[in-house]
């Protein structure tokens, strides 16, 4: 239900990111199935749109390019310009989501809005062992504390949609790093933006 979020105005929509400092991490979570990555993209839409550049690191295939050029369509805009500022790394792997995470630590853009979309997924693979897995989740939260400290602008967006154990117990570290935490909430089909910090598993 990607187009569940259409519902909204755009001034809603627009709303969050409008009021966000821009300093430290800020988190969009929700159901997956309810258009979180389609709101993040529209976000990274109006970044780019606004003279920001974009970077995603796409750990799950949430980047569609297509969300970025229909906004530009509906407002008479050349695609071209605004795709130029929208960088996309992808990782497929823990070890890859970690060392893409140091190398963000290192940045010194200060025009950079960077996107971790789906950073926890790949740690619930059945490749990776429950305990390398909860091991690893636990550098990527230390890093995300380190780009809190940096004053690095990034949004994570991520889905409470996990069975993994190991999603149940690192959940809460990972919510404890954002200084912002807005979730995408679908009632009798219509959409709301909540600001919230905590009960997201209850």
């Amino acid at each position: 239900m990607t187009t569940a979020i259409l519902d909204l105005q755009e001034e809603e929509m627009d709303a969050p990111i409008v009021k966000w400092e821009r300093s430290g991490i800020a988190m969009l979570t929700g159901k997956r199935d309810q258009g979180i990555y389609h709101l993040a993209l529209y976000w990274e839409y109006v970044f780019a749109v606004s003279g920001f550049s974009v970077f995603n690191l796409d750990c799950a295939i949430c980047f569609n390019p297509f969300r970025i050029t229909n906004e530009t369509r509906k407002r008479s805009i050349a695609p071209e310009p605004i795709l130029e500022k929208i960088f996309v790394q992808r990782a497929f792997t823990p070890y890859q989501i970690l060392d893409s995470l140091h190398s963000i630590t290192k940045q010194k853009n200060v025009d950079m809005i960077y996107f971790l979309l789906a950073p926890c997924k790949q740690f619930f693979d059945p490749d990776v062992a429950d305990d390398e897995g909860l091991f690893l989740l636990k550098k990527m939260v230390d890093i995300l504390k380190e780009i809190r400290s940096l004053k690095i602008p990034t949004l994570v967006i991520e889905s409470i949609n996990y069975k993994h154990k190991n999603f149940q117990r690192i959940f809460p570290e990972l919510l404890e790093t954002s200084e912002d935490l807005w979730e995408l909430q679908i009632h009798n089909g219509l959409s709301r933006i909540k600001m919230r910090k905590t009960h997201l598993l209850k």
